[in-house]
């Protein structure tokens, strides 16, 4: 069957970011700033930038910040979590079910990355692609397993839950229809008892029914940004990195032309 192309994109960015605490002044993780734009519009100008025409973004805290700049975009629309105090991400995403259709990817809104990230993502012959690194060693990594195919078989921000290392879960993935619909139905299924669910989780609870590829490239500039030490080392070590590689990337491509 031939490869479904990627035209929508998720970015989950109901949370409210409080280990940053004054940092944010009060925004959304997402509109941390590192260069001239919130970090959360340099994602959605790399999505476009790669192909992607829908950009779906499932808020929460501060919903007012993306409304205003999705109204900046033709091609982005804002689902507000309503419960995004109580909830975890997989409510987020949840809420955008009526709107996710075919093959998409899925980013949190406190990333920064280089551009290669979601070419490798597009790239890959698998449908379902969960994107990660090398450890960076940065504090609250989620730690994944893969089995020998290089397929998922557990994640966890605890290092003693996964029987070994693998590789480190950067916060980018490709999900297909199939295996958003399974996501979908197991977090129903666990939101009659809460709504404290998280979309890593929904993915590991899936993997027996639908195989979960983890793409792992070493020496991939990005970052997570969480706390005060997260923008610290994203701003001094890892976006000047960035910067770098996509600039070569793109005098790269005019070469080619």
């Amino acid at each position: 069957m031939e490869k479904s192309m990627i035209e929508t994109a998720a970015i989950l960015a109901g949370g409210r970011g409080t280990r940053l605490g004054s940092l944010t002044q009060g925004m959304p993780k997402g509109f941390l700033t590192l260069g001239g734009d919130p970090i959360v519009q340099e994602s959605i100008e790399k999505l476009i930038d790669c192909g992607i025409s829908q950009i779906i973004i499932g808020t929460g805290f501060g919903d007012h910040y993306y409304e205003q700049l999705a109204s900046q975009y033709t091609q982005v629309r804002c689902v507000k979590n309503a419960a995004f105090m109580n909830s975890g991400s997989m409510y987020t995403m949840y809420q955008l079910r009526n709107l996710l259709v075919g093959r998409f990817l899925l980013l949190e809104s406190d990333l920064i990355y280089e551009r290669a990230a979601l070419e490798a993502l597009i790239q890959s012959e698998d449908d379902n692609v969960v994107l990660a690194s090398g450890l960076t060693h940065s504090g609250d990594e989620v730690y994944i397993e893969t089995d020998q195919a290089s397929n998922l078989v557990t994640m966890s921000k605890d290092r003693l839950a996964v029987s070994q290392v693998d590789a480190e879960l950067v916060g980018i993935c490709s999900i297909s229809t199939e295996a958003y619909s399974a996501m979908c139905r197991f977090a129903h299924r666990v939101f009659n008892r809460t709504l404290q669910l998280d979309y890593e989780d929904v993915l590991v609870g899936i993997t027996d029914d639908i195989p979960i590829h983890v793409l792992k490239i070493n020496g991939l500039a990005w970052a997570e940004i969480d706390d005060e030490a997260h923008l610290l080392r994203a701003r001094e070590v890892v976006y000047p990195e960035i910067l770098s590689r996509d600039e070569s990337a793109t005098e790269q491509n005019m070469l080619q032309q």
